[in-house]
């Protein structure tokens, strides 16, 4: 797998650009969403980054990563010890996991890279595996509101920008059935010139979070989120 910019440009200045690194607030929600909508492990966590997903999928069943950048995989490893982080999707084994996590990976990835990237999640998982897939939405409101001060717009390795639907015929393309989708909500407050505590625009958004649910439409936040199913055929 490779992406425009190479796996060698996924490092600690990356990191320390665009400030992920470290653990954060929205892992916690996926998790919810994995455990309600996709089920039991076993998990990958599909560019795993510098493992933090994978340690918490960790505490509900065994988990794995895959990450092609050296760097990360190796923080990875420091970061969920005991699980597997592969470098080569190659590598993966074929239905070997249940459940996939795929949060913000597909944006950084052409569409021929995307496509293979696909290809691989339905051998990995097992018939009626399901995976759990977050991109931007250039489509979506968030974008409306702040203009070209958008997150999405914020790294350049964002080389793929889909709309919602864009994305949903590709995965459907691809072979996945989709279960649910919906959007993350407008949690990137302001988006005036209101105080951050102010903007009411976040309050379904953290409603959301808190219920560990996804029940924003798509199109009304900053990203898509769609679960899907393997068809296995």
């Amino acid at each position: 797998m490779s992406t425009s910019f190479g796996p060698d440009h996924y490092d600690e200045a990356y990191y320390a650009e665009n400030g992920q690194a470290g653990d954060r607030p929205a892992l916690r929600w996926y998790v919810k969403m994995v455990l309600r909508y996709v089920g039991r492990g076993p998990y990958l966590d599909f560019g795993c980054g510098t493992g933090h997903l994978v340690r918490r999928l960790a505490e509900h069943g065994p988990a794995s990563g895959v990450e092609v950048s050296a760097w990360s995989a190796e923080v990875a490893r420091r970061t969920a010890p005991g699980c597997p982080v592969y470098t080569s999707p190659e590598d993966l084994p074929t239905d070997g996991f249940r459940g996939l996590t795929a949060i913000h990976v597909l944006e950084h990835l052409d569409d021929e890279t995307a496509t293979a990237a696909v290809e691989t999640w339905r051998r990995v998982l097992v018939p009626g595996g399901r995976a759990l897939v977050a991109m931007p939405d250039p489509a979506g409101r968030g974008h409306a509101l702040a203009g070209e001060k958008w997150n999405g717009f914020a790294d350049p390795t964002h080389v793929n920008l889909k709309s919602h639907e864009e994305w949903r015929k590709f995965l459907v393309h691809g072979g996945f059935t989709i279960v649910r989708e919906g959007s993350d909500g407008l949690w990137d407050v302001p988006y005036g010139r209101l105080p951050r505590f102010l903007d009411l625009r976040a309050v379904p958004s953290f409603v959301q979070f808190c219920a560990g649910r996804l029940f924003l439409n798509p199109g009304e936040g900053e990203s898509s989120i769609f679960v899907v199913e393997n068809s296995g055929t």
